[in-house]
């Protein structure tokens, strides 16, 4: 946004700077609240936003300052008494304004900006006595009464009080405590550096009337939380001094750029508050970035755990125990009967979870059961995380942390999957080693069976015997039939037993590995969507605190 100036001078820079950082801080925050908080005060702050960038794309070379009040109060006979002449139509030829009259001062084109504001009754002062270097560049704004019975008055009305610089609110003895004006100055509590209070027509007071007036009407600001804005007493009829004064006023305020930017700064800073106050934390709130430390040791395991029981740890590990068991008595058992088991499916196979396979697996889904205590550990995470922190954002962390049911549930299976897929073990050394032994017993077994056959045979067709070499009484033949088979059985049983060992081992690894992949899913899909809106909301307040400076 860049700023046009007329004239250059210390500090001015530096403010539009400033105002621009703390509209951009605006902008950020009303990103962030969109859908997270409710839709008026983020449609509110948007708004101005958008306001503030108009105004400024206008630069600063004009000041829009709005005579408003209510009917009769002398907005128009103030217009005229400002210009010098009878620009404005008063008294029982108009006894409301009608429509909003613009009288500019200066040769400077302040089309753009009238056009902006939908003006179109406009009156140029280049020339004659009402001519002033020090009013060139005001933009005076006789409005629609405020109080008017037709609504298009009033929506315009209201209009130019959004939209203006400097309002003047202009009133009489009679109505300075309507209800009607004090409801808008509440409305614009937080502006009163860009108000100014005309209390009109003190001619018809004595001094001390007027002074009661006047220190009434101040009571009255005060009641309504306006702070900054001056009181004017004016007679645009029955006298000058008051006039003198609220033309030098406007004099001042016309030279100070700055007046441009209090306006928009205090749009800026109502806005900002107001989006505060929806995200509950309060006007005068610093931002400090959250951490989920609410989420204890204990509800981060029960939801590791959980979360593990709904993705099947238990089936799966018991498969992976199984399958080393499996493995191993079909490489160590006895060579005879071993290729039975070739006969019956992997235990992981069964869950599609042997090596090279990919996609989902056949684990059994959750029970109802499981998935209740999954979902209710997720609340309880969520729970933890916004302990003391007001609504909204225990609604709005419990909706980041909790994901789509399916979604959830089909992340732990891959990951379930991933998980025992990487910690597929090696076939130990001693597989082979006791596999290569089981198959010499095998042989020794056979040899010595066919050798007692060749002896049988021999007996029954009454050959020459052989001769038959013993060990300690005992026919070598027999010995290998009967101690191969002691020893293959023996050595089926040992290794039986080390095999669940190395089972219950790689089960156990299997588990850590299931646990790890699960912890990384709860981050992902529960933990860091807690943590990303928990710093959605400190980012929100440190912008918030930014515009509001």
């Amino acid at each position: 946004m860049s700023l046009r100036k007329r004239r250059a001078r210390p500090g001015i820079a530096t403010t539009a700077t400033d105002l621009n950082e703390r509209v951009e801080a605006l902008l950020a925050a009303a990103k962030l609240a969109d859908g997270r908080l409710d839709d008026e005060p983020v449609a509110f702050a948007q708004a101005i936003v958008s306001k503030a960038g108009e105004r400024l794309r206008h630069g600063t070379t004009h000041l829009l300052v709005g005579f408003l009040g209510a009917t009769g109060s002398g907005k128009s006979s103030l217009t005229n008494a400002i210009v010098g002449s009878e620009v404005a139509t008063t008294g029982i030829r108009r006894p409301t304004t009608s429509s909003t009259l613009a009288c500019v001062w200066g040769e400077d084109d302040a089309g753009p900006l009238l056009n902006w504001l939908g003006v179109s009754d406009r009156y140029q002062i280049t020339g004659g006595a009402a001519d002033s270097a020090e009013l060139d560049g005001l933009v005076l704004l006789d409005v629609p009464d405020h109080d008017s019975v037709k609504t298009e008055h009033r929506l315009e009305m209201e209009q130019i009080a959004e939209h203006a610089d400097l309002l003047v609110w202009v009133t009489d003895p009679e109505k300075y405590a309507d209800l009607a004006l004090h409801s808008y100055l509440r409305r614009l509590s937080h502006h009163g550096s860009a108000m100014v209070l005309v209390l009109n027509k003190v001619d018809q007071l004595t001094t001390e009337e007027a002074q009661a007036c006047t220190d009434d009407l101040r009571r009255l600001l005060e009641a309504a939380g306006v702070d900054g804005a001056p009181i004017l007493t004016t007679s645009a009829i029955g006298g000058a001094d008051g006039v003198v004064s609220l033309r030098q006023l406007l004099m001042t305020r016309t030279q100070d750029q700055a007046t441009v930017m209090k306006r928009l700064e205090a749009d800026v800073a109502v806005a900002a508050s107001d989006l505060l106050n929806a995200a509950a934390v309060g006007s005068g709130s610093g931002g400090q970035k959250s951490k989920v430390v609410g989420v204890t040791k204990s509800v981060t395991s029960r939801l590791a755990h959980d979360l593990g029981q709904a993705a099947g740890v238990d089936t799966v590990t018991e498969a992976v125990a199984a399958g080393y068991r499996r493995d191993a008595k079909s490489q160590t058992g006895w060579p005879f009967t071993r290729w039975t088991r070739q006969l019956r499916p992997h235990p992981l196979r069964r869950l599609h979870l042997e090596k090279g396979s990919a996609g989902r697996t056949s684990v059994p889904k959750a029970s109802a059961a499981q998935r209740t205590r999954a979902l209710a550990a997720i609340r309880d995470a969520a729970d933890s995380a916004s302990n003391g922190l007001p609504e909204p954002w225990p609604n709005l962390i419990r909706q980041a942390a909790t994901p789509a049911d399916e979604s959830l549930f089909d992340r732990l299976d891959l990951a379930v999957a991933d998980a025992v897929r990487l910690v597929r073990p090696r076939k130990p050394r001693w597989w082979q080693a006791i596999g290569v032994l089981q198959i010499v017993l095998a042989i020794a077994v056979v040899i010595g069976a066919l050798w007692l056959l060749g002896l049988a045979v021999a007996t029954w067709f009454q050959l020459p015997q052989l001769p038959t070499p013993s060990i300690r009484r005992i026919p070598v033949p027999t010995g290998l039939v009967f101690g191969g088979a002691s020893l293959g059985w023996a050595l089926s049983l040992l290794s039986g037993s080390v095999a669940r060992v190395g089972g219950q081992r790689s089960g156990t690894k299997a588990a850590k590995q299931i646990e790890r992949a699960v912890a990384q899913v709860a981050d992902e899909l529960v933990l860091g969507p807690i943590q990303q809106e928990l710093d959605q909301r400190a980012m929100l307040v440190d912008l918030l605190g930014k515009a509001r400076a």
